[in-house]
């Protein structure tokens, strides 16, 4: 194959690009604003948001590997991944107009059945349109090096759709009562969502596929259990999981924690956004530069290691030293894009490994192992935010939308949520990626062992469709074998 051959065209790369900040944009809003959504404009229970976050990853837990096998076992003329975008699109975008809807006067049952069913709604719509999404751009090109570029295009683009809430928040807070604006945004977003997946579904196509023998289910996994490359990516990811919390408490600390003189909490909100988004934005450019020159291994320790020391500086620098801790979170940011970035081309890396070792490539549970992952840490992140609310003793407003004074206590704690508790684990994550030995030259000695048998397998296969053809053609004319 011709490594500068291209296959993918600019309108099908703009589809992809539109899906990923529609993708970005939902789950963002989901994990920023969800949760004090809930305590401050639905004043529901904490307690009830902690069992109602947990509840939801057993749902994960068969949500995503059955997506996965559901595409593993699909074979339509429209693709095997493509039906199930289509589908998606229409699900969440019916679930991120109803997500927000402040029904703050209901009976507190209602609200708290309210929540459950959104939220796993959202949950199942969500694993519905990306895990396809995913093992679509794994299957778009035959071309390893244009399919890696596309995924750190897709997650560069989409980290724009992480920022897009932000300004939102800051164009309509002014005029909308601060009761609805979570619900136009999220209205908002789903628009952008439901028109970028229908834009991929029409523009894209499936081009590279395995065609290996079928698989039992239960093979399935087992076969993708032997991918220890995707697996020791996966495991580092989780272990950073805490890394979530910035982002997730970050309304939290913009409304009770950082106060900045002549700042309303709506403008330090931004500011953090914007600090730490900016920093994350960087690590998200500059990662896919980084990993080029020295690999992934290196790249995702590297990074490990600058979100540790970076937000534990942070931390130490204190919440009221804001001009010394805000430019610290803004370099720990960094990790955070890069932990976002290196997972994808990661996992798509490791598909070669998989089929160099089984034969198969298993894109459907690979991919939805990855986007399980993913939804873990955001889950582990809304759990641990859950945790600290009750733990640290936040006192929840008494009439909806009016934040309530907090002890010293409550707010150091908060504060460590967004710095010291995520910079623990980020050194953590770095000793699964230490063991990850499908690097350097065993990876080399690896794909181009996987590219010759590629190669002679396909000799074999024409040879075979010559021969078929050449015995079809005697068989239609019997006379000339005798000629």
């Amino acid at each position: 194959m011709d490594e500068d051959q291209k296959y993918i065209g600019k309108k099908e790369k703009f589809s992809y690009g539109l899906a990923a900040v529609g993708s970005y944009m939902i789950a963002n809003v989901i994990a920023s604003y969800l949760q004090i959504f809930l305590t401050d404009i639905l004043i529901v229970s904490p307690v009830f948001i902690l069992v109602l976050m947990v509840a939801a990853r057993f749902w994960d837990m068969a949500n995503d590997p059955i997506m996965g096998i559901v595409i593993d076992k699909t074979n339509t003329p429209k693709g095997k991944m493509r039906p199930y975008i289509k589908v998606g699109a229409f699900l969440i975008f019916g679930v991120a107009l109803l997500m927000f809807l402040p029904i703050s006067g209901a009976p507190a049952w209602l609200k708290m059945v309210f929540a459950a069913v959104m939220y796993l709604a959202f949950d199942t719509a969500y694993t519905i349109v990306d895990v396809p999404a995913m093992g679509l751009m794994s299957v778009a090109t035959p071309n390893g090096k244009e399919r890696a570029s596309l995924l750190s295009f897709y997650v560069t683009i989409g980290s724009i759709g992480t920022v897009l809430p932000i300004g939102l928040m800051a164009a309509l807070g002014s005029f909308i009562p601060e009761t609805w604006i979570y619900f136009a945004i999220a209205a908002i977003t789903g628009v952008i969502i439901f028109t970028g997946y229908m834009l991929l579904y029409r523009n894209s196509k499936e081009r590279f596929a395995m065609h290996s023998e079928k698989v039992r289910v239960r093979d399935m996994f087992k076969t993708a259990i032997k991918n220890k490359p995707m697996l020791l990516t996966l495991l580092t990811s989780m272990i950073a999981a805490p890394r979530y919390l910035i982002m997730l408490a970050a309304a939290y600390i913009a409304t009770y924690v950082i106060s900045i003189p002549g700042m309303s909490s709506d403008t330090v909100l931004l500011l953090l956004y914007v600090v730490v988004g900016g920093g994350m934005f960087v690590g998200i450019l500059i990662t896919p530069a980084i990993y080029k020159k020295i690999g992934y291994k290196r790249t995702s320790i590297l990074f490990g290691i600058v979100g540790g020391v970076f937000l534990t500086a942070t931390f130490l620098a204190g919440y009221t030293n804001y001009f010394v801790a805000l430019p610290l979170m803004c370099i720990g940011g960094l990790a955070l894009g890069a932990y976002n970035v290196l997972p994808y081309p990661m996992v798509g890396d490791s598909l070669d490994y998989l089929e160099w070792k089984t034969g198969n490539r298993m894109e459907g549970v690979c991919f939805s192992l990855n986007s399980f992952v993913t939804k873990f840490n955001n889950a582990i992140g809304a759990i641990m935010l859950s945790v600290g609310i009750i733990v640290f003793q936040f006192r929840q407003p008494e009439v909806s939308g009016v934040p309530l004074p907090q002890t010293e206590f409550t707010l150091n704690g908060l504060f460590a949520m967004v710095t010291l508790i995520p910079a623990i684990f980020f050194f953590i994550s770095i000793i699964p990626m230490a063991f990850n030995k499908f690097t350097g030259k065993n990876r080399e000695r690896i794909l181009q062992e996987l590219s010759q048998r590629r190669a002679f397998a396909s000799v074999v296969a024409d040879e075979y469709s010559e021969s078929e053809g050449g015995a079809a053609e005697g068989a239609q004319n019997p006379a000339e074998n005798h000629i």
